[in-house]
């Protein structure tokens, strides 16, 4: 590292002042124009970018884009390989229908077998350089204190704090073995909140005592394994400052992250395009604040939540120009600008060996090996929660009708499988997956149709008591919108009544919503909503229709 750091000075010393303030950002650009991304780098001198599936939705599209950009980089005077950052997390993936994204996080921490967290994500390493992304923006380091929360869930490995801490350690040990740079987030922890940072800024009232006890042990885990990448979150936590939100707070990131916890890696922010930010700061105001905090990349994204459509491009152009002034104008320090520089240069510069240790092709990409670990992964994590009439494994099955129910309804699907750039990217609903899978079996399943289950709700059709009923929900973590858990719990709550409890629910989630069903029998989580946890849980469904355990 030292020689790193004296490598890194002397790239500092070449560099103009506007080069100097351009390398402190971290950009994005609408869908497949690489014409305006080959202009951050040759005109605005960026040192990377934030990539979503809206910019290559397949692994030949993100090869093609990752070559085309680093050679432009390559041509500059700096010829540092950029920063190419992805959510690969499990929850939230890219180039999803060709990549193996896993069950998620928080399946993972259901299954608790740390070396299988190990290998998911030295898949995630492999395939993503095999793909030109050099950091993986994960592991969210977040623990689940707010069953409520709308944006972290199965992006967490759970809600027990040494659980958490158990396999984010793991996961940053199994991303830097197959050499890729992870980043954990989002620091100090965004699982105790009941809002989406994404809509608007989150206030998390705990003291700092309670933090260190709780929300900050996997961050030290994580620390302690060598993370070399910690990004922030949009949150206020008024017990510690009282004046700013934790992106902008030099109390957080400085005192508390940098001298306390001894992080001597780089810091950088959540999108300062989120809502939460944007509703609340002039775009190079919050820049100029993150930097003063001990921030070292300012990272926007093309985001466009609460459907603000507004013109990113100018966003990003004067919130780099605000930076510049505020630096010529003595505002903001050079040393705060050439002390950040120094860790972002220390980091590409690890990112060049990387790439140089890292032999991955295109080979390397959703290969069998990959999709038995992801297969593995979703099957350990199935549980039975609750089974208070002891209905699994089913009892003479075979003289009974088998009714299963997806307990979404069509439109919440649809938001599913077209949303797309920032999130999970799933190419087809999970249930839609189950029924699937259980179609290609030999047991015999009525899934019900939209139509059927509605005719149910309203009295028109009935149940025979022997009838084994099957309910199926599921949630996905989608920023700045909300997946429709509320009509679902609407009808579960009806056909709960329907079947006087006595029916099963198996989950394409995490089982948070079970405590608002106190009368529901049984209770099975996959603790996913990825592909290969609805395989799983049609596995499961069928061993336990031939009277077995699950």
């Amino acid at each position: 590292m030292g020689n790193a750091r004296a490598d890194a000075r002397g790239l500092i010393a070449k560099l103009t002042l506007e080069q100097k303030v351009g390398q402190l950002f971290m950009l994005a650009f609408g869908g497949k124009d690489l014409i305006y991304a080959k202009q951050l780098v040759q005109e605005r001198y960026v040192s990377g970018f934030y990539i979503s599936q809206d910019n290559a939705e397949t692994v030949s599209e993100a090869k093609n884009l990752t070559k085309t950009l680093q050679d432009t980089a390559s041509s500059t005077r700096l010829d540092l390989p950029l920063i190419f950052g992805v959510d690969q997390e499990g929850a939230w993936g890219v180039a999803v229908s060709e990549t193996t994204t896993g069950p998620g996080n928080l399946a993972l921490g259901s299954a608790d077998d740390r070396s299988l967290t190990r290998e998911i994500y030295g898949v995630y390493a492999r395939e993503m350089m095999a793909c030109g992304y050099n950091v993986i923006l994960s592991p969210c380091a977040d623990i689940n204190s707010n069953p409520d929360n709308p944006i972290i869930g199965t992006r967490s490995f759970g809600e027990d704090r040494d659980r958490v801490a158990r396999h984010v350690k793991a996961a940053v040990e199994g991303a830097l073995k197959n050499h890729i740079v992870c980043c954990g987030k989002h620091f100090p922890g965004h699982g105790d909140t009941s809002e989406d940072s994404h809509r608007l800024l989150p206030t998390v009232d705990r003291s700092l005592v309670y933090l260190q006890d709780q929300d900050l042990v996997p961050f030290q885990a994580a620390i302690d394994a060598g993370l070399p990448m910690i990004m922030t979150s949009h949150i206020n936590f008024p017990q510690i400052d009282p004046d700013f939100p934790a992106t902008l707070s030099p109390k957080i990131m400085n005192d508390l992250l940098r001298e306390q916890m001894g992080f001597q890696g780089v810091i950088v922010t959540d999108s300062m395009n989120m809502w939460g930010m944007r509703k609340n700061y002039d775009p190079a105001q919050s820049a100029i604040l993150a930097l003063k905090a001990g921030c070292d990349i300012i990272m926007l994204s093309e985001e466009h939540y609460e459907h603000d459509a507004a013109n990113y491009v100018a966003k990003q152009m004067a919130t780099i120009d605000g930076v510049l002034q505020a630096v010529e104008e003595g505002d903001l320090a050079l040393d705060i600008v050439e002390n950040a520089l120094e860790r972002i240069f220390c980091l590409r510069i690890q990112l060049a060996r990387n790439t140089r240790r890292s032999e991955t092709d295109f080979s390397d990409i959703s290969t069998e090996k990959h999709r038995n670990l992801a297969d593995l992964a979703a099957e350990k994590a199935i549980r039975v929660v609750r089974d208070r009439d002891n209905l699994i494994p089913f009892k003479d099955a075979f003289k009974s009708k088998v009714k299963l129910i997806g307990l979404s309804g069509a439109e919440a699907h649809q938001m599913v499988v077209s949303t797309r750039g920032i999130g999970p990217n799933d190419p087809q609903a999970a249930f839609d997956v189950l029924c699937e899978e259980l179609k290609n079996t030999s047991v015999d399943i009525e899934i019900l149709s939209e139509i059927d289950f509605q005719g149910l709700l309203a009295g028109e059709q009935s149940i025979d008591k022997e009838d084994i009923v099957i309910g199926v929900s599921e949630d996905y973590p989608l920023p700045g919108m909300d997946y429709d858990v509320d009509l679902q719990e609407e009808r579960l709550s009806k056909l709960i009544e329907i079947t006087k409890g006595k029916m099963v629910v198996c989950a394409l989630r995490s089982d948070y919503e079970l405590r608002s069903y106190p009368d529901l029998s049984t209770y099975v989580a996959a603790y996913s909503s990825r592909a290969c946890s609805a395989r799983a849980m049609a596995r499961f469904i069928v061993k336990a229709l031939a009277g077995c355990e699950g």
